[in-house]
């Protein structure tokens, strides 16, 4: 199956159920890479530790296999797909859910948790949730109710009885719409769970953080428009002003 071909398939499902999980979407070696470097910030001087998970922000200021991990081209290909051209990075970030935490509430997330009245049509955003160590119910797995992103509501825990698990090996991609109702489960094992944040929002939604300064992460223009530090030109019927 070709990158495209897969791109399409991730589409479907997630327009569909609401998420998608793209098995190996990085390999052994890079996942292992990205493993140490997650362990030394989440007990570095760069961690945040709240109530319910360590996070370390900007994960692209913290080395050059996280600023790669943004420019993966086989993931360039499902966000056009999904987000249109020029998407935006909304967040990007390390999460750490470690033993015993306070299990998460039901949430959605940005643009959808901002807003009065949600809207429906269009994606707006999405939360890529990629495993860094091994996912299962009993280390606070991302949990998710399929379909839940065509409800038009915040969740309503009362209703939710059909959550699935996302179980997965190091290197797997949750894929899901901004709008799915989700949430990290309780980490019942001895050891933390780690995951990389990556959330993106369609062009024209603003993100969450601005733009950085310039930096080694904006070393293309792909990166640099990614990131926001660049526009695309602006057209006027699909012709550049």
């Amino acid at each position: 199956m070709t990158t495209a071909e897969y791109a399409t398939r991730i589409s479907v499902d997630v327009q569909k159920q609401g998420y998608a999980v793209w098995p190996g979407f990085l390999d052994g070696p890079t996942t292992e890479q990205l493993q140490e470097q997650a362990t030394r910030l989440a007990r570095g001087v760069h961690a945040n530790h709240y109530p319910k998970s360590t996070r370390v922000w900007d994960l692209f200021r913290h080395g050059e296999a996280f600023v790669d991990l943004l420019a993966d081209p086989p993931l360039k290909v499902v966000l056009d797909e999904l987000l249109g051209e020029h998407h935006l990075v909304s967040d990007f970030s390390l999460n750490v859910v470690h033993p015993g935490q306070p299990v998460d509430g039901w949430h959605i997330d940005y643009p959808y948790n901002e807003m009065p009245t949600l809207v429906s049509g269009s994606l707006l955003g999405l939360q890529c949730v990629l495993a860094l160590s091994p996912f299962h119910s009993t280390n606070g797995a991302t949990e998710l109710v399929p379909g839940s992103h065509t409800m038009n509501s915040p969740p309503e825990p009362k209703r939710i009885s059909d959550q699935v698990v996302f179980d997965a090996k190091p290197g797997s991609l949750l894929i899901m719409a901004a709008a799915t109702w989700h949430r990290s489960g309780f980490n019942a094992s001895s050891h933390p769970r780690s995951a990389a944040l990556l959330s993106f929002v369609e062009r024209w939604v603003r993100p969450m953080g601005d733009p950085p300064e310039s930096g080694p992460w904006g070393r293309t223009q792909v990166l640099r428009t990614l990131l926001g530090m660049q526009r695309p030109p602006e057209t006027i019927n699909g012709v550049p002003i």
